[in-house]
């Protein structure tokens, strides 16, 4: 319109990009809340968060998994935060208690006990249009409920949170010890005891070992085949910082010496080149997940042989434990001394169904009853691919009505505005460790709240149409490459033989460099005036220019090209 007409607009008298106050929830206070409390610290100004944690300490998944030889199948100099590293792991890889206490010491350090409230679940969160924020239903531990809003809110309670129970006539009507892996009694003894285990995932497999060493017996019920990983990066040696080091081993096989310890301690370019070697071990054998790749055909030809060789004459495991399909399908896990376990004369492996629990055992689908006196459920989760809390977006609708979860990258959801989650479906379940993709997705989200504080956004929400066509792509990935498209159950596809695949379609380092930046043309903004978008331009002067005044920083005058500036 000519230049006469234009309307008033009005001019902030504020600095450009002058950060607006924003509020955030985050649920849950495991790996992703740590980690959304420590960069927030770094990457935001004149913002609220606050992590609700429904248990009585933060942790999560290490806090609340504490069966027998409950350990990470992820080496232990690996599994820290990326910036984070630990020079005092007692071991090639860790048992749950010493990752929590990881856990709690990163949390301790960078005081982040202002951002928690503890014994408070979400349990509901509904978007209201008019005021661009979310609702949060809580609820306490003593049943009392309250309501809480933010502008943005971050679901970061993981996709395995909720355990199960076995679907099994009779479980509870068993009168011994009934126990779950996720909710292990931690004065339960099994010495001299008839254990059974129903299950044969990453739990049951650290589990078995550990109760076989003790039990009178272990009847172990095993419906699916799986692969057992040799040990990851087994070829790396510490012999530089002692030469009495250990080659890496399994947990509770292997420990490192005081004397490696220091030098991790004292020499931290030493203990960083150790640990990428370590990381380019797992990362670097990408491949095998690549059907039909060399790395894929080898690892299949090993692994089978491996088992064989293993499992000595044992043909009945040989022929109902070894798969047929690709290893990685199911996550690997490198759960040393199982076969070994298996075969042991205490130990007697179950192919049949179950058709029932009695008060005093498990009668098998042939009409056996194995009478015992523990039962150990390793039945893992109800995979949260929907929050486990009520979710209410735009219009009024539910995410949990969905047939199947509609998410953005892993990370966001159409219908559902400045709501995300931390390695939702398609992200980063099927390979490697998952924080240094948690602490990409944490960046990823905090440069979202600050693009909308900066930009006086009121709410952003990635577009439909792309969202869309981006599974779809991720579909046919799957489908032309992937091992996980072959026909093996896994809760990567919902447990079904033909699910779709919920897992990023590419390797971690195409993930991670994914979720460097924010595509924003992706998302539908909503601005707070939408009439007055330039508002965030303020009043002529940058941030720098109020704090400084003359003396404003002018970091563009550099002596370095590639140096990296900005101005604030």
């Amino acid at each position: 319109m000519p230049h006469a007409e234009a309307p008033n607009f009005f001019v902030p008298e504020r600095p450009m990009c002058d950060p607006d106050s924003i509020r955030i929830i985050h649920v849950g206070m495991g790996a992703s809340g740590l980690l959304a409390a420590h960069k927030a610290k770094k990457m935001l100004q004149n913002y609220e968060l606050v992590c609700y944690e429904k248990n009585g300490t933060i942790g999560g998944t290490w806090y609340e998994n504490r069966y027998p030889g409950c350990a990470c199948d992820i080496p232990a100099h690996t599994y820290t935060f990326p910036f984070e590293r630990n020079p005092e792991w007692s071991g090639y890889y860790s048992y749950a208690p010493e990752i929590q206490d990881y856990m709690m010491n990163f949390y301790k350090k960078h005081d982040l006990e202002p951002f928690v409230v503890l014994n408070t679940a979400v349990v509901g969160a509904t978007w209201d249009q008019l005021s661009g924020k979310w609702e949060v239903e809580l609820q306490r531990k003593d049943g009392t409920t309250f309501t809480d809003t933010c502008n943005v809110l971050i679901n970061g309670s993981g996709v395995l949170t909720k355990w199960k129970w076995p679907a099994i006539q009779g479980l509870h009507e068993f009168k011994g010890v009934l126990a779950h892996s996720a909710n292990w009694p931690q004065d339960l003894d099994w010495k001299d005891k008839r254990v059974a285990v129903i299950g044969t995932g990453s739990s049951s497999i650290q589990m078995v070992p550990r109760l076989a060493e003790t039990a009178t017996s272990v009847t172990v019920f095993m419906r699916s085949c799986t692969y057992i990983a040799p040990q990851f990066g087994s070829n790396i040696s510490n012999k530089e910082a002692d030469a009495d080091a250990k080659d890496p081993a399994a947990a509770g096989k292997h420990q490192y010496t005081e004397k490696e310890k220091q030098k991790f301690r004292d020499d931290p370019e030493y203990h960083l080149e150790y640990v990428t070697k370590v990381e380019k071990a797992i990362v670097g054998g990408w491949d095998m997940f690549y059907r039909g790749s060399e790395l894929n055909r080898a690892a299949k030809d090993f692994m089978q042989k491996s088992m064989n060789e293993r499992l000595g004459n044992r043909e009945d495991l040989k022929r109902h434990f070894i798969p047929n399909w690709s290893p990685g399908c199911r996550r690997l896990t490198p759960g040393e001394g199982y076969l070994e376990a298996l075969i042991r004369p205490n130990v007697n492996c179950v192919f049949e169904e179950i058709s029932e629990v009695t008060s005093t055992g498990i009668r098998s689908a042939g009409g056996t009853l194995h009478e015992i006196d523990i039962l150990a459920c390793a039945t893992g989760f109800y995979v949260q691919y929907q929050p486990h809390f009520k979710i209410t977006g735009i219009e009024g609708q539910v995410m949990q009505d969905q047939k199947e979860p509609n998410v953005y990258a892993s990370i966001a959801a159409p219908g559902f505005p400045s709501y995300f989650v931390v390695n939702g479906p398609r992200g980063n379940w099927g390979q490697g460790c998952a924080l240094p993709s948690h602490e990409s997705q944490i960046e990823y989200i905090l440069k979202c709240c600050r693009k909308m504080q900066e930009d006086q956004i009121k709410c952003i929400v990635p577009k439909e149409d792309v969202t869309t066509q981006l599974n779809l792509y991720m579909d046919e990935w799957h489908r032309q490459h992937s091992i996980w498209f072959e026909d093996c159950k896994s809760w990567y596809k919902d447990n079904k033989p033909d699910g779709r695949v919920y897992i990023w379609p590419g390797s971690l380092l195409h993930h991670l460099k994914f979720m460097r930046q924010p595509r924003y043309e992706h998302y539908d903004i909503t601005y707070k005036d939408p009439n007055n978008i330039w508002a965030f331009l303020g009043n002529g002067r940058t941030i720098s220019q109020v704090k400084y005044g003359p003396d404003a920083p002018v970091p563009y005058i550099r002596n370095n090209e590639d140096e990296p500036w900005d101005i604030e």
